[in-house]
């Protein structure tokens, strides 16, 4: 058998080419690596962009209630302090007016008190007027004169003035109800603040309430006596 002759040049060709095989598979994973690389970049780029922002939000947050606790604090004492001069005004205004309700020995028919942050003053009817009628009587300028110092010392509190009847009605030219009585008569001690005392009238307000907020039943003439009154109330503006 004859031996089969080589080819040099198909050899020189496979030597060549294995070579090359290796470049282009060192190329392709380099390639590869080069591919996971920038993969791995972008994704650490997203977490220090994601970070970024919520330490951006966390600041931002931090400094708004770093800035509201002052505020917050400082508005809670001030709204303090004004609750607690109040109720020292309010207390110095009872004692005042106690003392003028003494001296007029008047402890029977008129009363001071405080309630829901108010100050109610209440004079019985035979105080301030005759049985059907609204004219002040001139024996109750004293007291009228006490209240309207304690409003003039005091300027910052607001005065509504209230008139309230019995249940026994009340059918006259002047006076068809116990409506129109009992807005008369808070509108007769309105009138004696301003023209005696010069009190501003914007201070001043009137009300009349006939016999729709007893103190007592209706059942007894004493009972009749206390509900026929003048309310006095006064408050703190913006109170």
């Amino acid at each position: 058998m004859k031996e089969q002759k080589k080819n040099p040049g198909a050899a020189a060709g496979r030597m060549r080419s294995f070579p090359e095989k290796m470049l282009r598979r060192g190329s392709a994973s380099q390639n590869d690596l080069d591919a996971n690389w920038l993969i791995t970049l972008s994704d650490v780029l997203s977490l220090l962009l994601v970070f970024f922002v919520v330490f951006t939000f966390v600041s931002r947050s931090s400094k708004a209630t770093a800035s509201k606790e002052p505020t917050n604090k400082s508005e809670g004492v001030a709204t303090a302090r004004t609750q607690e001069n109040t109720a020292l005004s309010q207390k110095k205004m009872v004692d005042e007016m106690s003392v003028t309700i003494k001296r007029l020995e008047l402890e029977n028919d008129v009363s001071v008190h405080a309630l829901d942050r108010e100050i109610i003053i209440t004079l019985k009817e035979k105080v301030t007027f005759r049985p059907g009628e609204a004219e002040t009587l001139k024996s109750s300028e004293p007291i009228l004169d006490g209240i309207a110092r304690i409003i003039r010392q005091h300027p910052s509190f607001q005065v509504d003035i209230e008139g309230h009847t019995d249940n026994v009605p009340i059918m006259t030219q002047k006076y068809p109800s116990n409506w129109e009585l009992s807005v008369a008569r808070a509108t007769s001690v309105l009138k004696y603040f301003i023209n005696r005392h010069g009190i501003d009238s914007s201070r001043l307000s009137i009300k009349g309430n006939a016999e729709q907020k007893p103190l007592a039943g209706n059942d007894t003439a004493d009972n009749r006596a206390k509900n026929r009154r003048v309310e006095i109330r006064l408050k703190e503006k913006g109170a």
